[in-house]
């Protein structure tokens, strides 16, 4: 349980309780990394990812819109791509704007998965932008991990393939642009 508080900011740990008790299986399927962001003055450890069922959208209408929140920002660990993008997709659609959310969609953002990203895009572009440049300079180190995966997979995925060719059409670098765009922080 402990490592499942840590995921998320300390004055939610009676809605991480929550979600978790309705999760199929407890929370024992997880892999064994975590992903460390500092966010708000505080540390939080996204789990690198999560090995659970998915629970019935009946069980989900009954949490509270934070729980709601929780439980769409673990599923977009999910082992399964399709699974992080619905959830991902649901998120996008209910979340709030705090800079713990936004720590989970960039997280997805740092992926190889291009349909997931194309999705992060317009949602990053409209984001509060005081979250954007609090996020940025909260954890510069965090930052400078994600352009660096972002980079890579575009090297490796899309770099030489027909339709994305330049750094201006990789959408990884869309989001880097828009987050940076109103703070002070420049590349580390």
């Amino acid at each position: 349980m402990n490592r499942w508080l840590t995921a998320f900011p300390k004055r939610y740990k009676q809605d991480v309780r929550g979600v978790k008790a309705c999760l199929p299986f407890g929370w024992t399927r997880l892999s064994p990394g975590t992903i460390k962001v500092k966010i708000e003055h505080e540390h939080i450890q996204i789990p690198m990812r999560v090995y659970v069922s998915e629970i019935d959208s009946e069980r989900i209408k009954k949490l509270t819109s934070t729980q709601q929140t929780i439980l769409y920002c673990l599923y977009t660990r999910h082992h399964d791509g399709h699974v992080r993008e619905h959830y991902l997709q649901q998120l996008l659609k209910n979340h709030s704007h705090d800079g713990w959310v936004l720590a989970y969609i960039i997280e997805l953002a740092s992926e190889y998965v291009r349909e997931i990203v194309d999705i992060i895009v317009p949602a990053i572009e409209q984001w509060d932008p005081e979250v954007k440049r609090r996020f940025v300079e909260d954890d510069p180190a965090y930052m400078k991990r994600i352009e660096d995966r972002m980079i890579s997979y575009w090297n490796a995925y899309y770099r030489s393939s027909g339709e994305r060719r330049s750094e201006a059409d990789y959408p990884g670098f869309q989001i880097i642009k828009s987050l940076r765009e109103d703070t002070s922080v420049e590349e580390v």
